[in-house]
């Protein structure tokens, strides 16, 4: 009892949890005592009970491992909000991030997934790949592969290699672990080994990034990270303890699946944040991109977990292939939820351009073009319609308000008596009417008229970068970068123009990968669904998958439009761009829930309504012929009932005619039955309508086929 109890208080759970400096993965009914070699049983027992060691198995994910998840979709979150898309380069890098991101979580994962304990080693290591993800956030504001710092450069180096020399001392320790079953030495052996090449190899790189010189040393990194995935991936196979099948790795990978999903609900949830910021927030355009951004992510998540409701578990083969598609998936998932991101900001922005184009070219509005115009009153006009616009979308960019006084002041300076002939010429109500005018003007005045127009879309497009600027659109400091000189020039607006083409690209840019990358991930969901399902296909099933990757690959090709200038522009600046991928995942739902037996059931429900109407008419026929016949032999009943035994004397029957009986709860049955039709009747012994005991009730039913006898009756043929 003293083993067990102490004072009446059970001490066996205390002594289970006890926390040690190393763990086993073995199961507990495996474990094998170390003072006796056979521990009580038979050597031959023995020796076949250590061919292959039976692990601890979880069916769901660790608190350890769902921490690490946390710090990956933390450490995601970060990356997006400081590192964000504003060119292609930029986006390399935000794609080679992630990539080296997921490829290391997942190496670890698979370790945790079949050799996970809980010890002072076990979460000691894990702190180091806790340290290893900080390490990526520390990173983030300097990570850029093609505008290098050598510093960032190397410092993602030895993280990386960290983060395997750490993994390798967790192999080397379960090996210690199981150095009684000469099955799992090799394979540790060579798992533990690849990532000990690996480190040595990330290690060494570190040290070819130099100040002031651009290296593909990087390279290494993808090539390194792929290549240990791939072989811890097929290493799975050699051993039965190495096999994924029988470990929760599915449920690891759709929980990743789901934190990205929840970190782009923040996200997207910051975009709402920056847009009540500013003014005019709410309106029919922005409760509609707002939704549907909700709502695609919903969508996804739907549609993701109601394809892979079958099960957690596959077999070898189709599990390695299931995990290895998660990784393009994941990669399309993000860039995907990053657009609807933008999208979400871009859309509200394309309400708000038409207030700065009407500021910027007022020369319709008869309240400042009219008989008493001056240019001082026209000068004055457009400063106070800008300082306004400023004041609620503040300027970002330092030399906005040199460029807004030069372009002010060039209006100011035209000649009072240009304005009565300005009045007279047939403007339209677009820049490019305004420009075919000019035809007709003498050179002075075509002069003065161009140098209008030029003032106003330099006041139109510093306005407008004012108000990206307010949205969070800010791509003025990568131009910085590249040329340090160009925020200098102020004349003409060069700088402002400069910085409104780069944002404009970049609008192109996120629509391009974010179609292309909504494309991909459902036709990469196809393919998961077709490697998890083990059961046989209907030809609604396959004709389903069909149209959805015919759905994915139609989404994809809309970004063809980025080659045609003039349509990808009309398409950019409508409402549209966020609500079609929307429309696409609903469809892609409400198909996921056609089971393709509508058409069956409905089928199967006019025949049934047909037969009704069927039995309803030789119901009427019968009985008309029972009564004629009733009333010629002077019948005492009207009814539509009549008694079964004269009933089977008068029905005229064919050779093929059937006659049963048989008794059914305390009820007589008669039943006759032809080719045509069938009449039944049944006698009672209680008098439920003011008949008779014993008159049976008769019903008729249309018959199309011959009737099988009653079951437990006597029969009578014709």
């Amino acid at each position: 009892m003293a083993g067990t109890q102490d004072h009446g208080r059970d001490t066996s759970t205390a002594a289970a949890s006890k926390l040690h400096l190393f763990d086993t993965p073995l199961a507990e009914h495996h474990e094998i005592d170390e003072g006796s070699e056979t521990n009580g049983l038979p050597t031959d027992r023995t020796e076949s009970f250590q061919d292959t060691p039976q692990l601890k198995r979880h069916e769901e994910p660790t608190l350890l491992e769902i921490f690490l998840d946390l710090f990956f979709a933390a450490n995601y979150e970060v990356f997006g909000e400081n590192h964000h898309v504003t060119d292609h380069a930029r986006f390399q890098a935000y794609v080679g991030y992630f990539c080296l991101l997921w490829l290391t979580w997942f190496i670890v994962a698979l370790y945790d997934v079949r050799f996970v304990t809980d010890s002072i080693f076990a979460r000691a290591m894990r702190a180091v790949q806790l340290g290893v993800l900080v390490g990526f956030t520390v990173i983030t504001p300097k990570f850029d592969t093609v505008d290098q710092e050598a510093q960032a450069m190397r410092t993602t180096s030895i993280i990386l290699s960290v983060s395997r020399f750490s993994l390798a001392a967790e192999y080397f320790c379960t090996l210690w672990s199981l150095r009684r079953f000469k099955i799992v030495r090799i394979p540790l052996l060579i798992q533990g080994s690849l990532h000990v090449a690996s480190a040595a190899i990330l290690l060494g790189i570190a040290f070819i990034f130099q100040e002031d010189e651009h290296s593909y040393a990087f390279m290494a990194w993808y090539f390194v990270a792929g290549f240990e995935a791939l072989a811890s991936l097929l290493l799975s196979n050699v051993s039965p303890t190495f096999g994924l099948a029988e470990t929760h790795l599915m449920k690891r990978l759709t929980l990743m699946t789901v934190m990205i999903l929840g970190a782009s609900i923040c996200e997207v949830a910051k975009s709402v944040v920056t847009i009540v910021k500013n003014p005019d927030a709410w309106d029919s355009r922005t409760i509609g991109h707002v939704t549907a951004a909700i709502a695609t992510i919903y969508f996804i998540f739907l549609i993701y977990f109601d394809w892979i409701r079958s099960g957690y578990h596959l077999q070898p083969i189709r599990l390695q292939i299931w995990t290895a598609l998660h990784f393009p998936f994941n990669l399309a998932l993000v860039l995907l939820l990053q657009a609807v991101q933008q999208y979400v900001i871009w859309g509200k922005l394309m309400g708000q351009l038409d207030k700065a184009l009407d500021i910027a070219y007022p020369l319709d509005d008869p309240a400042i073009i009219n008989n008493s115009t001056t240019s001082a009153s026209v000068a004055a006009a457009l400063n106070h319609s800008v300082v306004e616009f400023l004041d609620n979308y503040p300027a970002t960019i330092v030399s906005t308000w040199d460029t807004i006084n030069e372009a002010i002041r060039n209006i100011s300076d035209v000649p009072n008596s240009f304005w009565p002939q300005f009045r007279r010429l047939d403007l339209g109500s677009s820049l490019a009417d305004i420009q075919k005018s000019l035809d007709g003007l003498p050179s002075d005045a075509k002069e003065t008229l161009t140098m209008i127009l030029t003032s106003a879309a330099t006041l139109a497009v510093t306005m407008t970068n004012a108000l990206f600027g307010s949205f969070g659109i800010k791509v003025d400091g990568e131009i910085i970068k590249k040329n340090p000189n160009a925020s200098k020039a102020v004349k003409g607006g060069g700088f402002q123009f400069q910085v409104q083409e780069a944002a404009w690209n970049l609008y192109r840019l996120v629509f391009a990968y974010g179609y292309v990358s909504c494309g991909c991930a459902i036709i990469l969901m196809v393919l998961l669904t077709v490697v998890a399902r083990t059961r046989r296909y209907t030809a609604w099933q396959i004709a389903r998958l069909i149209i959805v990757s015919a759905l994915g690959l139609g989404v994809g090709l809309v970004a063809t439009l980025w080659f045609n200038d003039d349509r990808v522009w009309d398409f950019l600046q409508r409402s549209w761009v966020l609500p079609t991928i929307t429309i696409v995942w609903a469809v892609i739902l409400i198909i996921t829930h056609i089971n393709g037996q509508g058409t069956k059931r409905c089928t199967s429900y006019l025949e049934r309504r047909l037969q009704h109407s069927q039995v309803f008419l030789g119901r009427e026929e019968i009985s008309r012929e029972h009564n004629v016949e009733e009333g010629e032999k002077g019948a005492a009943s009207e009814a539509v009932g009549h008694s079964a035994p004269a009933l089977l004397q008068q029905e005229e029957t064919p050779a093929v005619a059937r006659v049963s009986t048989g008794r059914d709860n305390n009820m007589t049955i008669f039943r006759v039955s032809t080719a045509r039709s069938e009449v039944s009747a049944m006698s009672t012994p209680s008098n439920t309508d003011g008949r008779q005991n014993g008159e049976p009730k008769v019903s008729v039913e249309e018959s199309t086929a011959n009737i099988p006898p009653n079951r437990g009756g006597r029969q009578n043929n014709g």
